[in-house]
Parts: structure tokens; C-alpha cells; sequence
């Protein structure tokens, strides 16, 4: 290991937190609202929590997103009330509260990055919105950020930091968001975490909408059951998103329904739809069919980006 190298994480596609907050912090500087970002360098220091847990602060101490479990916040709001220009990597040495919370010994020492989100390049925040793998440079002179760029796409999370440069490549995890329960639920949630998938699942029609809506080009949906509205509500929210899958799971003649429902609404582009979904392999079980979406979902990923 080079002698300068005093941080290194490498780990498969995680759901990378900053991208949970992009849509704040780019909300915040639309409206000229100062909004500051923080991400710890040294996870393996904390290897309970999520490596790529990132926070924002806004003024008077708003929070959006965590860090650490909370732990550090106070530090954090301080650090926020300075207004810096700069970006900067701070040393922070646990106390015994901050300890307890994080659940290490006391005086443990972390590195933080800090930066006003402004100082990091205006194309970041777009990328993130739209979930796009990111590599973020960041140059370090005597623990001050002073030019950030972006590099070239990676394919894997990995941060890495040294005394005078900071990378990040942040690879978003695909979400696969169910709609409905029962043991086809089940399997399809069971199938996708095997995968290495962030899966959501909603019972709630209103919270699968709202879900739906902001599903990306990497995420997908797969509906069940049998209540007409409710699914077909969820699907209509679902073609209005950057979705790359839309599965319908059921028989011909509530695949039937469903297409009645949206067309009545005049909803038209429902060729996107998957339905039924999943490869025809025969499938008998939930677990088998669970595997034929899966498979049917990452072919239709990787055409759309081939």
C-alpha cells in the first residue's frame, strides 16, 4: 500500500445514500439555499454502518439524509455555521457519547469529508438524480479540497483517499418495487436480494405510487393481485417513470383487466409492460417464477443500455 494511502474501500454496488439525497441538495441550490455534504473516508473504522451513508445540512441545522447513525450531527451543524468556501477533510476523535451511539471505543479516530455542495462540480448532481454510476476526484492539499471533476464511469463502489487526492465511485444498486403480498411476493422479494437488489415492497397503493414515480433506468416494478384499480393505478404511475421493467404478474384474463383499465384512462404506452411477466420456462412455483422475472428483467436492463 502506498505510504500516503490512509483510507481504501472497495465492495460491490451498494445503495449508494448520496443518491437518496441528490434530489434535496439539487433542490437547494435551484433555490440559492446553501446546503453542505458529508461522507466519512474511513469506513472500515465503522463497519457496521453502510459505507456510503452520506448526510446533508442545511442552515439552522436541517438534516436530510444520516450519518452514522446521528451520532456525529452536533459536529456536523457546527461545521455548517462556519459557512466554508472549501471542502475540507476533518479529524474527528470519538467521544465516549459518539462512541456509544456508533458503538465503538471511545476516542476512535474518523475521517469526514465536508463541502458545500456547491463546490463540487454542477454536473454531479444531475448524474446522481437520474442514478447514473458517478466517479467524483477531489484534489487534497493539506486536508483542503481545492478542485473537484468528475472521472470515468465505474462499475463498482469504491472510495478511496489519500493525503492529497479523494476518490469516489459510487455504483447505485438496481430497486426492484413490488406491489402486492402473498407467497409470489415473497419469492420475488427472496430472488432479487439474492441478486444483490434493493428491494421495496408496498401493500399501500398510495406509497407504491409515490414510489413508483421515481424509479430510474436501472429500477424496476412487478405487480400482483387482484385489485384492478389499485395495480392499474401503480402501473400508470410506473410508465410515467424512467422505469427499464414494468412485470404484471397473473393470467391472461387480469392481464385483460389491467390493460382495460389503463386504456379507458387513455393511457397508451403500455407497451413496456411485461405481462405475464417473466420468461415462459414453465414455471410452476412462486420460487420459479420468481427466477423467470429476474432473468426477464436483467435481459430487458441490459438491451436497453447495450
Amino acid at each position: 500500500m502506498p505510504p500516503n494511502l490512509w483510507a481504501c474501500f472497495n465492495g460491490r454496488s451498494y445503495d449508494v445514500r448520496v443518491y437518496k439525497i441528490a434530489l434535496s441538495v439539487a433542490a437547494c441550490l435551484r433555490g440559492g439555499t446553501r446546503v453542505d455534504v458529508a461522507w466519512c473516508l474511513t469506513p472500515e473504522a465503522v463497519p457496521q454502518f453502510d459505507a456510503t451513508d452520506a448526510v446533508a445540512i442545511t442552515p439552522g441545522g436541517g438534516r436530510l439524509g444520516s450519518l452514522l447513525g446521528g451520532a456525529i450531527d452536533s459536529r456536523l451543524v457546527e461545521l455548517s455555521l462556519l459557512e466554508a468556501t472549501h471542502g475540507r477533510v476533518v479529524d474527528v476523535e470519538l467521544n465516549p457519547v459518539e462512541a456509544t451511539i456508533i458503538g465503538v471505543e471511545p476516542e476512535t479516530p474518523l475521517k469526514i469529508f465536508y463541502a458545500p455542495a456547491n463546490t463540487l462540480p454542477e454536473d454531479l448532481w444531475p448524474l446522481l438524480l437520474d442514478r447514473s454510476p458517478v466517479t467524483l476526484e477531489i484534489d487534497i492539499d493539506d486536508s483542503r479540497a481545492t478542485t473537484s471533476r468528475l472521472g470515468d464511469t465505474p462499475t463498482f463502489t469504491r472510495i478511496e483517499a489519500s493525503t492529497d487526492k479523494l476518490t469516489c465511485e459510487l455504483s447505485p444498486t438496481p430497486t426492484l418495487l413490488i406491489y402486492g403480498g402473498g407467497p409470489m411476493a415473497d419469492a420475488l422479494g427472496q430472488a432479487a436480494a439474492f441478486v444483490g437488489w434493493n428491494v421495496e415492497r408496498s401493500g399501500g397503493t398510495e406509497a407504491a405510487i409515490a414510489m413508483a414515480t421515481s424509479l430510474s433506468s436501472i429500477d424496476g416494478l412487478v405487480v400482483m393481485g387482484h385489485d384492478t384499480e389499485g395495480v392499474g393505478r401503480v402501473l400508470q404511475a410506473a410508465l410515467g417513470s424512467g422505469a427499464c421493467y414494468i412485470g404484471s404478474i397473473g393470467p391472461a384474463s387480469l392481464q385483460e383487466d389491467r390493460g382495460d383499465w389503463l386504456a379507458y384512462r387513455g393511457v397508451t404506452n403500455t407497451g413496456r409492460i411485461q405481462g405475464p411477466a417473466g420468461f415462459d420456462i414453465g414455471a410452476t412455483s412462486p420460487e420459479e417464477v420468481a427466477l423467470s422475472v429476474i432473468v426477464e428483467m436483467v435481459a430487458v436492463r441490459n438491451a436497453a443500455t447495450a
